[in-house]
């Protein structure tokens, strides 16, 4: 495959899932917040709420949620970055940063990864390392990513919000198969 191919590959493996995976979690956010209210539980309960003590809380995962794909994509615009991920403490906040994160994501063009694809992106825990963005992607940023959506997605359902897979994965668009003659 040759590099334009590989950069549009990269493109679309990264930013439009972040920001179907974004919609989907804010989705997930608003039945959570239905719930609480139906159930009387204090917003602040959900958003503390964790997997196991030392892990964090829904609210810190669904921050990182946000700061991670920024990170990735700030390497590929000179636009500045929103600052999301560090100050949200509610459901809207965190609502109104992924929408923020969405509309940062959206600016970003499959040219602008062309001509950044030979470079080093530094790896937000060890700015002194870094790695081209193809191995960024794959190796950190996405894993990374999906694991803080999955817990997030884990917390609420061990809180008994009524969600699922489904929307976990959002409406997929599927077409209908053709069915062969036998």
């Amino acid at each position: 495959m040759d590099g334009t191919r590989r950069t549009e590959a990269l493109y679309a493996f990264t930013i439009p899932v972040f920001m179907r995976t974004l919609e989907n979690v804010s989705k997930v956010l608003a039945t959570a917040e239905r719930h609480a209210k139906r159930h009387d539980i204090e917003p602040a309960t959900l958003l503390s709420a964790r997997l196991y003590p030392d892990m964090f809380s829904l609210l810190q995962q669904v921050r990182y949620l946000c700061f991670i794909p920024v990170d990735f994509a700030k390497n590929f615009t000179k636009a500045a970055a929103p600052r999301v991920g560090y100050d949200e403490t509610s459901f809207a906040d965190l609502k109104a940063s992924i929408k923020k994160t969405i509309g940062y994501l959206r600016a970003i063009k499959p040219e602008a990864l062309q001509a950044r694809r030979s470079t080093l992106l530094p790896i937000f825990f060890d700015s002194s390392r870094g790695l081209q963005p193809e191995a960024h992607a794959t190796r950190m940023t996405l894993p990374n990513f999906f694991f803080h959506a999955v817990v997030a997605f884990a917390i609420l359902r061990h809180n008994g919000v009524p969600i699922g897979k489904a929307d976990y994965l959002g409406p997929l668009n599927a077409l209908p198969l053709k069915k062969t003659k036998k």
